[in-house]
Parts: C-alpha cells; structure tokens; sequence
C-alpha cells in the first residue's frame, strides 16, 4: 500500500497537487476538510520565498505570502529594524501555467479582503457595515460601481473559527471565497477566474509537514522574484495611493439626521494618521466640496478602511447629495509615501469620490427611550428631590422642546435604575423598573407613583456601584438602530464609582449554596457596552468632577465616549435641567456645538 502511494504521488508532482473531492461549502478544514479529501496543499520550498514570508503549491498553482503587508514583508522588516507591523496581508498567486497572476490584499484584523490586483484591473471592497458589502472595480482613470452583496460577518466569522485553518493561505482566503458571488462579477471573467481557484482552495486538505520543491511546484527558482516583478509593474502604486469610494446611504436615514459611510482603498494604514478622509453633503450637487457644502463631516473608522459619518439638522423630506473625500493634513500634497489617486484628485492635498450619490429624508420623527439612573445613598440626601422632580419633568420638558423642534414625538419609554452601594445595602443595591410609556396617562400615572416611592439607602464609604447601574441600564433592549428612534441615559451620582467590588454581596440557595446576587464590572467592559449600543445612543452625566478616592474612578473618562454629555451635580445644574435637554435636543437635530462647561474638582461627599 505505501509504494502504491508513493507511485500516485510521483506521478502528481508533475502536474502539481490534486483538491480534494469534497464538496462541503463550508472549506476543508486543518484537520483533513472533506470526507474524501486527499492532500491538495503543501508548504512551497523556503530556498523559494525571496522576501516574502510564506508559501504553498496547490494543483491550481503557487502562493506566496507576506504576513505583514506590503511594500516589505515581515521578514525585510525585522532585518531592517522596523518593529511596527502593517494590519495588511498580501497573498501572490500565479497558475501553474502562468495565466492568471493576482495580488489579494487582506485585513489582518478582519479577514476581510481590501483588494485584489491584476493585470485587467483593482477590485476593491468596500465593507459599509457588517452586512452589507459593496464591489468597486478601478481600470485605468475608470472607477465603477460592480454590484452590493448582503453578507453576515458573525456567521462568518463563527464559520472561519470552525473551520480551524493551520495555515495563512486558506484562512486569508475564506472571506474571499464565501462573500464574493460570482453571478454578480459576471462581467469581470479575471475576477470569476480568481474566485473559483481561491474557492477550490479551501475545499483542499493541507499537510504541514510535506514541502513541495519547485519542480514538484511546478514553478521555475525564480519564482519570488516573478513576484516581486508582478508587484512592482501592477501593484507598487496600489499600496501607497490613496482612493476614496463613498457607501449607499441606505440604512440609518431618519428626518433630521443620518449616519452616511464611505471606503478608504489604500494598504498603507498611514492614511489615518496623514489625512482627513470624510463626507461632503449639500441640497445644492454643485457645492460639495470642503470649503462650500452645508454639511462636512470627518469620518471615524468603524474597521481599518471604512467609515462612518453622523450629519445632523437635516431638513425633513429633503433630497441631499453627498460624497466622500479626502485631504492631507496642514495643505500638504504627501505624506510620506502616500499619494492621492490622480483620478479623483481635484487640487493639490484633496480628492473627491467622481460619482455622487442622493437620499431623501423622511418626516421628522423619533421614538425616544430613556433610562434614568439614580444614585440613592445618603450622601444624595441634598439633592434627591432635586433628581426626582427632574425625571417627573422630562417628558413634558422633552416634548415641548421637539414641537419647538419641528420633531413628532412617536413615543417615549423611561425606565428608572436606582443604586448604592452593592456590598453594603445587599438586595436593595440595585433596583431596575418596568418601562412606562410616558405618552400614555395611565403609564405617566405609574411612573409618578414609582419615583414618589424611591428613598434613600446607606451606601458605605463614598464610592458607589455606579458601573454597575450603568451596565443595568446599557443591556436593556434598545430596539431597531436607524433614523428614528433615540436611546438616552441620564445618571445622577455624587461620588465615584466603584472600581474594585470585594466581598461581592451573596445569598444562599434552597441547597445551601452560595451565589453572587450581582455581577461587578469593570470600566472597560462598560465603555466596550456603550459602544456596541445603536448609534442614537445619548447620555447625560450629572456627576463631580476630579473626585478622586481610593477604590473610585473618576466619572471624567467618560468625557471621551461618543455623544456623552457630562455636567457638574451642582444645585445651579440641576435646577437648570432644561439646559442639558436642549443640548440633547440640538445633538438630535441640529448642528449646534457646545458650550465650555465646568471642569473645576468636585468635593466627595461622605455618606451619612
């Protein structure tokens, strides 16, 4: 039996390796991929790498790989010194014959493909959320729309991770092969071509302990070197210039405000730190530009090429333009090796994307819900009173401000979380409501009744379970994420929160053991929570500022979350608490910006 494999595998060295016979879509895996599966995959020779990092021979023809990106792969840029790493992966791959010859760029982060490079032309992938992905082809001066494909990055990630890939090739591959759709590339044979060899490759079995030689390859000594010409004729360029491309507004479009995305193509991760990249957004198409369109907002990167932008005072029913751009930092016309694509460059330091897309806003409405979290420990004995008449007014207070808005209030859903102190005051350290519907008077009824009744608890020492109430308040069911619904937390604290929880308070089952009646958290699982929440999400802290204390955090590092709002617990702001809705109103709405607040340390308030 072995001299017959041995006879079988001589005979395959001549024409490379055989994919496995399995059909299962969801690709071999390390351990064997198909029922029937013989080995397709083995390690290309190390004599024929050159700079590159990694390499593997399949019947469908050779890989080369640089774990680190492009220009140099990890291997030059550890003999150079150079300590930091590209979030790039660049994959070389010839057929055995040399037809097709292709550079697929991929997010080491993600798995996601960024690029693929051949001789015909770059397509680009632009992934505007994690659902929805967008096909871009470049061809000379030429930037066209391919075709939008609906993906799910959670099943596909799960389905990577259970795949458990022992090598770079079929891992880098996998989100290649599974969200391109051949049917909807049909016009770009090149693309197709690539995609069904990178498909067969997942469908093979790899053995990492065979190593093919060139001839066994079938590629000739000189292949590194093949490749690196390859690089430098269609693909140098690609790393260091920088294209812009701008998402569909097609989801999170409300009356007065959206949330638009767009795609920076570049390898290169400094295009972050070297420009501004962003949306221009106008009724009139003929001012979109930086210096001319009503609306110019800079993108965040919601992944390590795409980006999302918040526009706010929309006018309702109204069709916009938009588009998306990009411009060096200070008026510079390069950073480092960075350039901007001559296709859409328009002066010396800015592109814009050449096509312009449209929405048209709907009528001004929202649904809003709220969660109000009170601290109730002695120490709030002064200003108690204060917070329970600010709660029992806000949905009057609220409602008056969006019909002086233009907003119709669809409905509004409030919550209490109240706390202390979760090692002191056990069962009644945290206590969450029911949601009342305050546009409903029956619900605003038991809404008063349930604020009237909250009263004070001990507390301990001066820091308090405020993560924890927090966490009460962000895990609720916030509901659909697009234009028209709104998510507001308010808290009201005098004094830090707790940042470590020993002797977390406990009681015994019916079998006589213990349990933690609640679970403590850490700052940065809360910050981590706030900002997987819908991008509605609002809150207002009343809470001191530079309170420091031992085992308290300081409620100021809040002050860097997205769309958080935090104002000193004083009598002036409380009794002012119309002031801090407005603010909320005009972050809702309009494009208003806040004014200087006080920052002045606060004074920590013992328990009494």
């Amino acid at each position: 039996m072995k001299k017959i494999y041995l006879m079988l595998m001589a005979m395959l060295a001549i024409v490379g390796f055989t994919a496995c016979s399995s059909n299962n879509d969801d690709g071999g895996g390390a351990e064997g991929g198909g029922t029937n599966s013989v080995v397709g995959i083995k390690s290309l020779s190390p004599t024929l790498f050159g700079d590159w990092d990694d390499g593997y021979a399949t019947s469908k023809g050779s890989f080369l790989i640089k774990e680190y990106g492009a220009p140099a792969s990890s291997k030059v840029r550890r003999a150079e010194g150079t300590t930091e790493t590209l979030l790039t992966r660049t994959i070389y791959f010839s057929t055995v014959d040399g037809s097709t010859k292709a550079l697929l760029l991929v997010s080491k982060e993600t798995n996601r493909p960024i690029q693929l490079v051949m001789n015909e032309g770059i397509l680009n992938f632009s992934f505007l959320n994690d659902n929805v992905l967008e096909l871009v082809f470049k061809r000379g001066s030429d930037i066209s729309y391919v075709n939008q494909i609906e993906y799910d990055k959670d099943a596909l990630d799960a389905a990577l991770a259970a795949a458990r890939y022992t090598n770079n090739l079929q891992a880098s591959l996998f989100y290649f092969v599974k969200v391109l759709d051949t049917k909807k590339i049909s016009s770009y044979p090149a693309v197709v071509a690539a995609a069904n060899y990178f498909k067969a490759i997942l469908d093979m079995s790899f053995d990492a302990s065979s190593v093919a030689t060139a001839e066994e390859a079938g590629v000739t000594t000189s292949f590194a070197s093949e490749a690196d010409a390859f690089e430098s004729t269609y693909a140098k360029k690609v790393y260091n210039t920088v294209t812009i491309w701008t998402g569909k507004a097609s989801f999170k479009v409300g009356g007065s405000s959206c949330t638009l995305s767009g795609t920076v193509f570049c390898a290169d991760p400094a295009f972050d730190e070297g420009g501004e990249f962003g949306i221009v957004c106008d009724k009139d198409q003929s001012k979109l530009f930086v210096d001319q369109a009503e609306f110019v907002g800079k993108g965040e990167l919601t992944d390590d090429a795409n980006f999302d932008v918040d526009f706010r005072g929309l006018v309702a029913t109204t069709t916009y333009y938009y588009r998306a751009y990009y411009k060096f930092n200070d008026g510079a016309t390069s950073y480092g090796s960075l350039v901007l694509d001559p296709v859409q460059k328009v002066d010396g330091n800015v592109e814009y994307d050449k096509v312009v897309k449209s929405f048209k806003t709907d009528e001004n409405k929202l649904t809003v819900d709220v969660v109000m979290v009170m601290d109730i420990s002695g120490s709030m004995n002064g200003e108690i009173n204060m917070v329970k008449s600010n709660a029992l007014s806000f949905y009057s207070q609220f409602k008056e401000k969006c019909d002086a808005a233009g907003i119709y209030l669809n409905g509004l859903n409030t919550q209490v979380v109240t706390y202390s102190d979760i090692n002191v005051d056990g069962d009644e350290a945290l206590n969450v409501s029911e949601t009342y519907n305050l546009t409903d008077e029956e619900q605003q009824a038991a809404f008063k009744e349930y604020v009237d009744g909250i009263e004070l608890s001990y507390g301990g020492d001066i820091p308090e379970s405020g993560l924890e109430a927090l966490m009460a308040a962000f895990k609720r069911d916030w509901g659909v994420d697009d234009g028209y619904h709104r998510q507001v937390v308010i808290l009201w604290t005098d004094a830090p929160y707790k940042t470590i929880n020993t002797g977390i308070y406990q009681k015994e089952d019916g079998d006589g053991e213990w349990y933690d009646v609640y679970t403590p958290y850490e700052y940065d699982v809360v910050k981590a929570t706030w900002d997987s929440m819908p991008t509605g999400r609002r809150m207002i802290i009343f809470a001191p500022y530079g309170c420091s204390y031992d085992n308290g955090g300081a409620w100021d590092l809040m002050d860097e979350w997205k769309n958080v709002i935090h104002e000193k617990n004083t009598t002036e702001n409380l009794s002012n608490f119309g002031n801090s809705l407005d603010y909320i109103i005009s972050e809702l709405t309009s494009k208003e910006t806040r004014a200087v607040k006080d920052t002045t340390p606060s004074i920590c308030k013992p328990n009494k």
